[in-house]
Parts: structure tokens; sequence; C-alpha cells
């Protein structure tokens, strides 16, 4: 079919692959156009394919919600987000909040409430304020969790039929969890006096609550084990003595039929001793029909601080009379309980002996303190996995690092751990090597898997084998017997990716899993365009796309609601496999299913075709398209992507307006790569004339034919206001040589450039080049490397190759050369082993040689790029008398977050554009700079 065709007709708007005197005939946006503009969000799906939710947002921050009967009419809900339907159909909930305006001008914050609407009469209502809200797995109840006055207590749950019949509060509710299938409620509390804490189950057509357990602890970690009646949840545990708490792990079989708890207590664990803790940032999961449950332990360390009476510790069993009654006062960080320092006046005290505040960075750290300091919390809350089989009533713990993270697989037999240890010192410096063992999780005896390889196994669905990509090639290893198959004995798949895919110095990785067979006996596998199918038992692999001889990539798409983002779609043997297609060379998307070996190619278009998903309960489906010049809506239609009906039409002013287009220039490159770019015409663009050009780059962008372009001066890299302001705008794709990342990107640029040139329509006179990042230190070296920019806007830009591979990324704790030769740098070797080639690269070395104007942009607060790299090129620059200006937003980050300072980045890149390529009057700034004095009282103050 011709998914163009069905969308001109059925769009309101006029198709816009309208005359060039059409287009000269309507004007071209300009900022005061760009607030109305919408972005277009995810769709929801009624679960009988009966109605549609979208999620609308605006460039001037506004939202709502559009609803829609598919072939019906459509309501919109002002200020509105979050849609969702009830499993049964009936109802559409929402989250419905207020006007920007109105937030801004609250004395207190403002908290969404909950909108309803009943699909049957219309009807549309606001509810309570709501922190969060659930229906049950049959739509029949309405769980409405409010906002808790402090974080030591609960909130107000009100639980209801949609339609407000029923109703039954519950106060001091911390969490709340529906039963599978069914409409019973698991809460915890949290209350005021502690003593009332506990979990319970809410029956709401009998309007009962029942309590399960109740104590002065918390109650963490509320989960039920999928599709059946069993709970659990995790209760703290205060030693008197250690320093943090631990947790009991509490379970009821048989919630339904009067329930039975079994508890693991954490006191008087041999496994656990006294040096672990059970906490609840692992949570709880179930294995092997609910006989294992898996969980996490830390280090658990005395309280230095903590008086133990008479040397005992707590040795509480778990029952009410064994726990603690009190616990000792920690305000006093000097350890009087009085607060009375024995040196008396602390202004007076002997200071001789007080510890100086010193950091010691020693060379041999795995991770430099700045990381340790960042990664504090994170590994705080690292754990190592440990299994408690109930039936034995035993607690295995399986990792042996809380920083090597241990996979439970499914089953609950067998579980993949790692070891670093062999390869620290490589770790540190971008390599992701690691042995991989198997773990027994009835003993935690492990076993060698493979020795090396930087890429972690995958296990299949089923927990009993995994997969290896070592030594260029994939490996089965069956978990039982440890047996190897190796796949594709013949070499007939192509596994690796090459340079010319992945640029990056080092070990090259595979292309990936594409999904799995249900049963486990059989993975699909990716090269660089198809799909092949792997017995995992004989290694015989067969490809099952033919997108190779097309340059047709073929990618597959998991349609499972319950799936988690990064979870491989699993078919059963008879089932279809979806696939997403995309055409590499001429950018065409869409969709195919695999079934039996056949590929049925559905739908392919000259558009950016994405986002499919499928209704709960009905043959329905819906996906995104979108082009440069069609603003992005939703189209629903059946399994076959047939007689898809157009569902939301955002943006339809745009036909008012003038509007460009794109299209792709092929080029080759000195070093021999075919690449392509994305060229966007000026919207106001007439045959015969010539215009200026600003050339974007970072890293490859061609893919990106089809992508709309939003029109927002908060976007200060926007490709559609530089359309709109009357230039063509370049992408190119740009492949790295090893060690030479400045004469690669000089080498595609220039070729795009001419390639650009070659169309007669760019002044070559008149070429911009700006990028941010990446792309801002390509924006600084190239204008030392070629005089063809008549300008260039560098922002958060690497200057100086031979400093930089020195720093450290502030924000995250990263030194840079833990990635310097293996990631974005692509150095592949460090300064003193190749200083000739990191001067090469460099952009202050050639700073001499200047003669584009450069447009510095940082912010001094970057965390990522060091401010003082854009202090470097400027004081370089300045002192070889070249023309720089730099742009210092205080208080600004990698990228620029305040309104303020977006919008003012994005007019001085077009004032600085306007006078270098269009010859527009220079403002002041460019020409005279803005003293200290002038700008505070530009801003009325400030540093």
């Amino acid at each position: 079919m011709n998914l163009r065709a069905l969308t001109a007709a059925l769009l309101i708007a006029t198709p816009l692959a309208a005359s060039a005197l059409a287009a000269q005939a309507r004007p071209v946006l300009t900022p005061d156009d760009f607030g109305q503009w919408e972005r277009l969000g995810r769709i929801e799906l009624h679960p009988q394919g009966t109605w549609t939710a979208t999620s609308i947002s605006r460039v001037d921050r506004s939202l709502e919600v559009r609803l829609r009967e598919v072939g019906g009419d459509e309501r919109t809900f002002p200020h509105a987000t979050r849609p969702a339907f009830s499993g049964d159909g009936r109802w559409m909930a929402f989250s419905q909040s207020v006007s920007q305006e109105e937030k801004e001008a609250a004395d207190e914050p403002v908290h969404d409430r909950l909108g309803l609407v009943d699909l049957r009469s219309g009807h549309d209502t606001v509810l309570v304020p709501m922190r969060s809200y659930a229906f049950s797995d049959d739509g029949a109840w309405l769980a409405i969790l409010g906002h808790a006055p402090s974080d030591s207590v609960g909130a107000d749950l009100l639980v209801q039929r949609p339609g407000g019949a029923d109703p039954l509060f519950v106060g001091s509710v911390d969490a709340f969890s529906w039963q599978d299938d069914a409409n019973r409620l698991a809460i915890t509390l949290k209350t005021a006096w502690g003593t009332a804490n506990g979990v319970a189950l809410i029956d709401p057509a009998a309007g009962t609550i029942r309590t399960l357990d109740s104590r002065d602890a918390r109650y963490e970690g509320l989960t039920w084990d999928e599709d059946t009646d069993r709970l659990a949840v995790m209760r703290t545990r205060t030693v008197e003595g250690m320093k943090d708490e631990t947790h009991d792990i509490l379970v009821w079989d048989d919630t339904s039929e009067g329930p039975t708890l079994q508890l693991l207590s954490s006191a008087g664990r041999s496994e656990l001793g006294d040096s672990l803790r059970i906490t609840d940032f692992r949570g709880i999961r179930f294995h092997d029909d609910g006989r294992i449950i898996e969980f996490g332990v830390r280090p658990w360390t005395m309280d230095p601080e903590a008086a133990v009476a008479d040397g005992d510790e707590d040795e509480s069993d778990g029952s009410p009379d064994g726990e603690s009654d009190s616990q000792r006062d920690e305000d006093d960080s000097d350890g009087d309980p009085d607060g009375d320092s024995e040196n008396g006046d602390s202004e007076e005290a002997d200071t001789d002996d007080e510890e100086a505040d010193v950091q010691v960075w020693h060379w041999n750290d795995d991770d430099i303190i700045r990381a340790q300091e960042f990664g504090a919390n994170r590994i705080a809350r690292m754990t190592r996995a440990a299994v408690w089989h109930r039936d034995s009533n035993a607690v295995v713990v399986l990792g042996r690092d809380i920083q090597e993270s241990v996979q439970v697989l499914e089953g609950g037999h067998w579980a993949l751990e790692p070891d670093y240890s062999p390869y620290l010192f490589e770790r540190r410096f971008g390599s992701s090597a690691a042995d991989w063992y198997r773990v027994d999780v009835k003993d935690g005896g492990r076993d060698l898997l493979a020795r090396g390889v930087q890429a972690a196994p995958e296990a299949n669905p089923t927990g009993t084998s995994a997969l290896l990509f070592e030594d260029s090639s994939w490996v089965a290893v069956d978990l039982a017997t440890l047996r190897r198959t190796p796949l594709d004995p013949s070499g007939s798949l192509s596994a690796l990716q090459p340079l010319a895919d992945y640029d990056y110095p080092g070990p090259r990785p595979s292309w990936g899993v594409a999904a799995w067979q249900s049963d486990g006996s059989r993975a699909y596998l990716y090269d660089k365009y198809d799909v092949w199918s792997a017995d995992l038992g004989t290694g015989s692999v067969e490809r099952m796309t033919n997108g190779a001889p097309r340059g047709v990539r073929y990618r597959a798409v998991n349609l499972d609601l319950d799936a988690g983002f990064f979870d491989d779609p699993e078919v059963e043997a008879d089932e279809a496999l979806w696939l997403r297609t995309f055409d590499t060379r001429t950018k065409a998307a869409g969709y195919a299913r695999l079934r039996d070996g056949h590929v049925d190619e559905l739908l392919s278009e000259d558009a950016a075709v994405s986002g499919l998903v499928r209704a709960a309960d009905a043959d329905l489906y819906a996906i995104r398209v979108e082009r440069w010049d069609d603003s992005p809506d939703w189209f629903v239609g059946n399994a076959r992507l047939s007689d898809l009906t157009q569902v939301t039409e955002t943006n339809p002013f745009q036909a008012d307006f003038a509007w460009g287009r794109t299209e792709l220039v092929d080029y080759t490159t000195e070093a021999g790569h075919d690449l392509q770019a994305i060229l966007a015409y000026p919207a106001d663009f007439v045959e015969g004339r010539r215009y200026p050009l600003i050339l974007y780059q970072y890293e490859r962008l061609s893919d990106g034919l089809h992508r709309y372009q939003i029109p927002d001066e908060r976007d200060y890299y926007d490709f559609q206001a530089w359309s709109q302001a009357g230039y063509f705008v370049l992408m190119p794709d740009i492949v790295y040589e090893p060690g030479r990342p400045g004469p690669s990107a000089l080498d595609a640029v220039e070729s795009a450039l001419d390639a650009a040139v070659a169309t007669g329509h760019v002044d070559p006179d008149a070429m911009g080049l700006i990028g941010h990042s990446w792309g801002g230190y390509q924006a600084a070296y190239l204008p030392t490397r070629t005089h063809r920019f008549a300008a260039s806007v560098a922002g958060a830009a690497i200057t100086d190759f031979i400093s930089f591979m020195g720093a450290v990324h502030w924000s995250g704790g990263l030194p840079e050369s833990g990635h310097w030769e293996t990631g974005q740098a692509r150095m592949a070797r460090p300064a003193w082993e190749d200083l000739e080639g990191h001067l090469e690269s460099s952009p202050v070395n050639f700073i001499h040689e200047l003669q584009t104007p450069v447009l510095l942009m940082h912010g001094d607060d970057d965390g990522v790029v060091d401010f003082r790299q854009g202090l470097e090129y400027y004081n370089y620059a300045r002192r070889a008398g070249k023309p720089v200006v730099m742009l210092v937003y205080p208080g600004a980050g990698h990228g620029l977050s305040e309104k303020a300072q977006q919008i003012d980045y994005h007019r001085r890149i077009m004032q600085w554009f306007g006078h270098y390529l269009k010859g527009e009057a220079a403002p002041s700034w460019i020409t005279d700079g803005e003293t200290w004095v002038e700008r505070v009282e530009r801003i009325g103050g400030g540093r």
C-alpha cells in the first residue's frame, strides 16, 4: 500500500509537496509562531481496540490528552497527562494538572488530580489529588493514593469502583499493589506512631481489610508472585550495636484462603553471620513456583558510636517479645549523650589533634576518588545476590562482590556471575573484560563459562542455556552439562561489526541477539542486515530474512505489553516475530512479520515509521509516521497494517507557513568510505537562488532524514529554525579512523560540503559550522584546518587533546583516560605513545592558522567537558590575534537548562550566522564584546 497517498487523503492540512511558487506565497515562521507547535507523545490503545488516547505537549509547555473513538470524534483534556484505560475498557483515567501560569502563581505546590472518563456515557470528572493510581486488572476497581504530609508517614488511599460506588478509605498507606487477575489489593502502612505499621489485604468487594502482620517496623518491597496468590514483603529489623537495619522476609502462600506465614528471620542466620544484612535494594523475586526467593544482602558493620549494653547484641528471633524497645540517641556526633564535651566549650577545646580534611588520590585506585565520591550513593545500594530455599529453609549467598552483579536465571536453578578481578587495570581504561561463571543456586558452587570476554552472556528464557560471544563468534553453553556448541561452524553468519559500522578501537562487538524461542531451544541473531535462526542444540544457523542484497536492515520488535525496555522478544515456535525494516540507503522504514521461515513485508514508506504497539485484547495495531515536512501522527489498523486510520492530527496550521524539505546527498571520502548526509532546504527556497548553509555534525546523522523538527528557541540547535531563517542545513555522516578523529572528520565534512555545493543551490562563500560536545570539538578543530567556513559555533568543545586526556568528567567521576583510547575520542593509544597523533587532532595546536570567526559556548559548571577547555582555546586565540568570542553561562552544565540561557544562546547563534553568512549588521557583542559593567546593568546585578 502507499501510505503517503493514504496520509495525504486523511490529513486535513494542505499537502506540503507544494510548488516553489506556493511555498513562496506562504510566510516563514518567526519565534512568535513557535509556541503553538505540538510534540506528539505516546499512544494508549483501548484493550478492545475501540479508543485511543494520546499525549500532546507544546513548545509553550502546555499539555493535553486527546481521546478519540476509532473512526469517531475526538475529545481534548487540557493540562492532562498519563492516560490509561481500565482492563474492562469502560474507563479512561488521566493525571489532571493546571496551566504553567497557575503553577507559577501558586503559593503552595500544585498536586495533580485524577481525571476519569466514562467511555459509555461520555461523562468526565476530576477527583482527588493523587500521587499515583491503578486499576485492578479487570477494571472493576480503582485505587488512588494521595500525597503524604511528610516522609515519615503514609498517605490516604481511596479504593472504589471507578464510577464512585463502594468507596473505602485507608490512612497512612505507604505502598499498594493489585494482585494479578484478582480484585485484591495489598498495602503497607506507615503510621505516625509506628506500632500500627504493617501489611494488609483489602477486599474491596467485601469492604474488608485483613492485617497480615503488624509491628513497629517499616514494611518494604511489597511483591506479588506473578499470576498467583503468593505475597511477600520485607520488614525492617534494628539490631543494637549495628550501623544499619536488616530485614526479615515474610511470605504468604495462599492469601485467598486464610494465609499462612513463612518467615525468614535475619537474626541468627549462620549463612549471613554478623557481617551481612538483608536489604530491600534488590527487592524480592520469586523462582521455581515460589519455592525460591531471591533477595539482596550487603556488608554489615558495627556502629562505632552505639553503646552495646554489657557487650550483648539484640538476638531477637523476630517475635514481638524479642524486639528492642529503645535505640540509642545518635544526635550527638561526639558520642556524648548529654551533649557536654569533656573539654568544655568547643571553641576552647584543644584542636592540636584535629584531623585534616584531605583526599588521597592513589595511582592504583580502580576508581578514582571523584568516582568513589560521586558513586557513593549508587554503591551504597548495590547488593550481593542471595536466595532462600523455602523447602529446606536454607539461605545461599551467591555473589562475592557487590560490584559484580549476579543474575539469577529463570527457573531458579542457575545464575551467572562475572569476575572482574583479573582485569581491573584494563577495565580502568575502557575494557569490559571479565571471566564469567555458572553458579549453582543450590549451594553457590561456581564453574567457569568463559575467560576474558567483553560482553556478558545472554541467557535463554528457560534459564537452561547461555550464549557467549568470544573469538568473534557465538557459542551456546548448556548450563546443566557445560557442553559448548559453536553456532554457525561454517562461518556464514558475519556476527562481528566491521570498522565502517563500529569505528571504535579495541575489540569489536557482535550485532546482538534479536529474540528467543520461548522454549529456549532457539535464538535469533543479528548480522548487519538480517536475522538468523540458531539451533542451540546442533549449532546450525539459517538466515531468515534477505536484507543484505537490498541494504535493508531487519530488527526485532517486542510487542509484549509487560516486557521491559531491554527485554528481547520471546515467541512460540508457530508465532510470528515482528520486525522493523530500515533501508540504509534510502531511509525508508516499515514493518514485517517472520513466521514459519517466511517474511511477510507489511509496509515500507519513505518516512520515519516507528512505535509499533498493539491492543491488549484486540487485533488493533498502531504506528507513528512522520517526515521532515509532515508532522508526526498515529495510525491504527489490523495485523497486516492495512486499512490504516489516522487517529491524530498534529500541527495542522503548518500548512499556513512555508516549509522546507530534505534529501540525501552521497559522497565518498578520501579514505574510501561511502557516506551520506541530510540536506535540509530553506523554507523559502526558490529554484535558481543560492543560499547560505549551516553544517551541523555529530557522528552519524543521515538515518534521521525523515525526522520532523519542531521549531523551538529553547532547542538552541534547532534545524527547523535555521531552515525557516533561510539556511540550508547539512548533517553528514562521519567514519573515524583509529587515532585520527580530527583528520577523519575533516575528510568527511569536506567531502559532504563538496556534494552540497554541487547541487548548485549553496553559496560556497556563506557556509557555517556548528556542533556541541564532540560536535563542538569538531567545530573548534575544523576551522583551524580548512578555510571554507565563514563562521563556526562550538558548544562545550574539547580543544586540547593533551590536557583533556588527563581531565575528569566531574559530574560522574569518570577519568577521561577511562575511555579516551576506546571511546568517542578513538585515540587508540595514550598521548606519550602517539604524541604526533594527539597534536594532529588537537584544535589549539593549529590555532595560529585559524581564519574563521569562532563563537565558543561553555557553562562554567560543565561536569563533562571542563570549562577550562574553552578558556584554553580562547586564550590561545587571543594571544594569536584570532577572531574568537566566548559565551560563558554562569551555573550552567554541559547543556543549558535555564529557559533564559537557552533562548539567549539560540538568538546569539542566529545573530552570529546572520552577520557572517548573510551580511546582517552585527550586534555590539560581536564587534565590541560586553564589559563586566555592561553585563551587570543588562541583567540587573549578579556575578
